[in-house]
């Protein structure tokens, strides 16, 4: 366990997990997690929807380590890519499919969970990946420029935020206890989820 993801030990033992076949294969479940959830989603307008594909990137991530998470980042997208051949490939997206890994990676991976740490996870993830990283590529792909983009992602993700910091938390207190139990986290991390600790 680590108090925080600037320790040299989280950035050596995250490179080692990517080494590990029981993290990888954690990691290929995932996918496959990720694969189905891909089908259910929530509407709430025409525009907004809630879905649940984070949650798998977010748990594999919390196994692998930002390191590992990049690794799945670029492999999902690929895959996801594969599963649904109408789409054009843009490497953009991979990009952003690898950095919000990263983050997750980064706030949750052999460290405490709390809400604390879920919303600024997700405020790197909404506002990095999804508004700035995302905006740019949209601009480069379509017609309006990136500050329209901007502005359209930007309420879409706020909105989002405290949803989906809720889901990820009820979602890590019914998986944690598994995780746990299965060795893919420390026995520490696998505490109630508090707000600071």
């Amino acid at each position: 366990m680590y108090s925080s993801a600037l320790s040299k030990g989280f950035w050596k033992e995250s490179l080692q997990g990517v080494r590990s076949l029981r993290v990888m294969c954690m990691c290929a479940l995932c996918m496959a997690l990720s694969v189905i959830l891909g089908y259910f989603y929530v509407p709430i307008t025409d525009g907004l929807t809630i879905r649940f594909t984070y949650l798998a990137t977010a748990m594999a991530s919390l196994v692998a380590g930002p390191i590992g998470g990049l690794l799945y980042g670029f492999t999902v997208d690929i895959l996801d890519f594969f599963m649904h051949p109408g789409y054009s490939f843009f490497f953009g997206y991979t990009l952003s499919a690898m950095a919000g890994a990263f983050f997750y990676g980064f706030f949750l991976y052999r460290q405490k969970i709390t809400i604390l740490k879920l919303i600024l996870c997700r405020l790197c993830v909404n506002y990095i990946v999804n508004v700035g990283m995302g905006a740019l590529w949209s601009s480069m792909l379509y017609s309006k420029g990136y500050i329209y983009y901007v502005t359209t992602s930007l309420f879409k993700n706020t909105v989002m935020l405290p949803i989906e910091v809720a889901v990820m938390a009820a979602f890590f207190a019914l998986v944690m206890p598994a995780l746990k139990k299965s060795g893919m986290v420390p026995a520490q991390q696998a505490g109630k989820i508090g707000f600071f600790k």
